[in-house]
Parts: structure tokens; sequence; C-alpha cells
């Protein structure tokens, strides 16, 4: 009897389980329906281009830092300290104007020094220059006269004659001479003067500091005219020469500027495998050390098609559209690829090409064509 119990207990557990596994079937079928996507059998929209074949300046992408055009290194050939209050970045000098002014009271002492020897050699030389060269006599006179303590030496008179310049010589006139000369040469070292009309872009010292010879004192540039130097590829470097245009961009200002190509170095770089090339551009608006994208007007392309970089697919091949409905996988002949243009050789005029990059597309696809708006 319990035996039938447990039979009977068991069938009804089974059909139950058998009811709840058939309803949860049932709830899942229709949770998965709801899922399935719909399927659409309108075609996808597409924008198409008309092949023309026409001649095309090439478009070379370049990009690079500005560097001052007229830049110079300033070392102190001398000793001293800096007097220069004036010696900050950014200050601005004409030309002419000393940028650079070093203590120099010791050796302008030493010269005013050394001029006075000089002129009691010559006073010394006069009266027997009276006796044995009376004609060289004024123009002696002439030459002490001019001798200021406070201004640079004045020429030396002529002295042709042999005997005459022996004698001289003899009285150390030349020696004592020549010597100032070297101190005043060194003393002008003391003072350097702006070659041009520019800045002080670096100060790597600061006034009232002692400064050693050979010491780097800063930097000085000529603002508003700089060269971008930027590295070509030795593909790219066949379309390119000296004196082509080239379109500048800075993404920071919204600003373009065109300049031209000044130089390019004929030593390649053996890690990069590319060349420098340098080019030319003038503007208050631009900074030392500003990046800038280049565009450079190459030489002309006959008879090709340009079209942007993302078209341009793997293995160099292009979509087309035949039959005016049907995406087509094609191979082109590429004449230059470009960051931005690819410039395509071969294709027949009045062929449509897909004009978009579409993710979804593939070989046999079927879209709906809508012409690029100009």
């Amino acid at each position: 009897m319990e035996t039938n119990v447990r039979i009977t207990r068991g069938i009804i557990i089974a059909v139950v389980l058998i009811v709840i596994t058939f309803f949860a079937y049932k709830a899942l079928s229709k949770e998965e329906e709801k899922k399935a996507p719909k399927t659409s059998f309108r075609s996808l929209n597409v924008q198409t281009e008309t092949a023309v074949n026409k001649d095309e300046d090439l478009l070379i992408d370049l990009s690079g830092k500005l560097v001052a055009k007229n830049r110079i290194d300033i070392y102190a050939e001398v000793s001293g300290v800096l007097n220069s209050k004036k010696f900050r970045e950014g200050n601005r000098y004409n030309q002419g104007q000393v940028i650079v002014d070093i203590d120099d009271s010791e050796l302008a002492s030493n010269i005013q020094a050394q001029k006075s020897v000089l002129l009691n050699s010559i006073s010394q030389l006069l009266p027997d220059l009276s006796i044995d060269f009376p004609n060289e006599v004024e123009k002696w006179k002439s030459f002490a006269a001019q001798i200021d303590f406070n201004q640079r030496l004045p020429e030396l008179p002529s002295v042709g004659n042999e005997k005459l310049k022996t004698f001289i010589s003899s009285r150390n006139v030349f020696t004592n001479y020549f010597n100032i000369k070297s101190l005043e040469v060194r003393r002008s070292k003391h003072k350097i003067s702006a070659p041009f009309s520019g800045m002080l872009s670096e100060a790597a010292i600061n006034p009232g500091t002692l400064v050693r010879i050979g010491q780097r004192l800063g930097t000085f540039i000529q603002p508003n005219s700089y060269e971008l130097e930027a590295s070509l590829s030795l593909d790219d470097l066949k379309y390119v020469k000296v004196g082509n245009t080239v379109e500048l961009k800075s993404p920071e200002l919204n600003q373009i500027w065109t300049g031209r190509i000044l130089r390019i170095n004929e030593q390649l770089d053996a890690a990069t495998q590319t060349v420098k090339v340098y080019i030319g551009v003038s503007d208050k608006n631009l900074k030392e050390g500003q990046y800038l994208s280049a565009e450079i007007k190459g030489t002309t392309l006959t008879e090709v098609i340009k079209i942007p970089r993302k078209l341009l697919l793997e293995n160099n091949e292009l979509y087309f559209l035949e039959k005016d409905s049907i995406l087509k996988r094609e191979k082109v002949q590429v004449a230059y690829k470009g960051a931005e243009w690819v410039y395509i050789k071969g294709l027949n005029n009045g062929v449509k090409y897909l004009n978009q990059a579409v993710s979804s597309a593939y070989d046999g696809m079927i879209v709906s064509e809508i012409k690029s708006a100009k």
C-alpha cells in the first residue's frame, strides 16, 4: 500500500515538472521573438561621385616646430660683473643697442695708463725728429694732440721712410700703440650690441652676477620671421623643390599663413629615412617653438582623380557603383598617397565610386545612390 502511494506521488511530481517546463519554454520563446530584429528590405542610401580625370596640384602634408630665422646664442669673451639691468627674457632691443654690458672699469684704467706711456714716448721722440726728420714733426705733434684718454686711439701717421720707421720703433712707440689697440679690442668685448632688432628669448644669467670667460649668457632672436623645420620622406622629395608654396595652419589660433620652402637638406636621416625641409614664414602672431601643420603644393599630377584618404580601402581598393545599385570592390592605381588625400590614375571618366566611408559595406551589396553635394 505504501509503495503505491510513493509511485503515485512520483507520477504527480513528474507531471507537475513537465507542465512547468512547458510553460517556461513558451515564455522564453515569446521573449526571443520580441528581441529578434525585424528584417528590413530597404537598401542603404550612400553618396557617390562621378570620376573626372584632370590635372591636380599635389598637396603634401607635413608638421614641425617654428625656429627663429635669425637667432644668436650670446657668450662672454671676457669676465666681470654684468651691469645690464635690462638683461631679462622678453625685453626688446633695436639694432645697435647694447644688450650686454660687463663691467670694464679695471681695463679702462689700464688703457688710460698705457696712453700716458705712449704720449710720453712721443714727447721724447719729437726733439730728435725735429733734427733728423724735420718734415715729420708736425704730423706726430698732430697725432699726439688727437690722443684722448676717453676715446679710441686715432690712426698712426703713415711712415714711408724705412730709417724713420726704424727710428720710431726704437723708441717703443709702435709697441705701446699696438698694446693699447689690443686692450681697446678686448674692452669692446665687454659690450655686446644687437646685430638686428629683436628680443632676448632666454637669459641664462641675472644682472649683477659675475660673468666668466666662455659663459653662455642667453639667446637673442628676431621675432616675426621664422623657419618651420619638417621631415620629408624620400618618396615625397621628388615632388618638392625650393620655392614651392606652403600653407601653414595652427589649430590653436585657427589661422592660416603662406610660406615658401627656403632650403632642403641633402643629408638623409639614417634613423627615419627622411630629409629636413625648411619653410620660411613671417607673422607677428607666431611664436618660436610653436607647432604648425604644413601643406606643400608640390608638382602637378596629370590626369588623376583626387579623393579623401578615408575612402581608400586595404590593398589600395575602392568601392565602385555598378548598374546604379551594386557595390563592387576593385583595386586602383595610386599615383600618390598623402595623409588626407589620395591621387588615383587609370580610372575612366564617368565611373561612379563610393564617396563616403561605410563600415557595413561589402562587395555585391545593394544600395541606393545619393550624389555628393558639391
